[in-house]
């Protein structure tokens, strides 16, 4: 199955530069994190997008889908991120989570 929509928003989050750019920390109110984070936040960001289509395009039912990215969801590397750094890592997922049919704030 191809979904389009989910595609779509997956290759938007891994061509933008959501944590690149400092203005998009600014707009939450925080100061830009260090660069060794960034690269930590964009690795995480695009394997786990990667996977989460692999997921989607797989024949498992709704419920295994579910189970399947709430298990990524938990191998993302929290413990070297703080709180708003999750927050964001978290927003950024959100739409391709959305995107494969999923709360995702019934998965975070």
């Amino acid at each position: 199955m191809n979904n389009d929509k989910l595609l779509k928003t997956v290759n938007e989050i891994k061509n933008s530069d959501i944590y690149e750019n400092s203005e998009n920390w600014e707009a939450r109110g925080l100061n830009s994190s260090d660069q060794q984070v960034i690269d930590i936040l964009r690795k995480a960001t695009n394997n786990f997008l990667d996977r989460l289509v692999k997921i989607d395009n797989s024949n498992e039912t709704s419920e295994t889908k579910l189970k399947q990215i709430s298990n990524l969801v938990d191998e993302l590397p929290w413990d070297e991120l703080d709180t708003e750094e999750k927050e964001f890592m978290a927003d950024t997922l959100a739409p391709a989570i959305e995107a494969a049919g999923f709360n995702p704030w019934k998965i975070f």
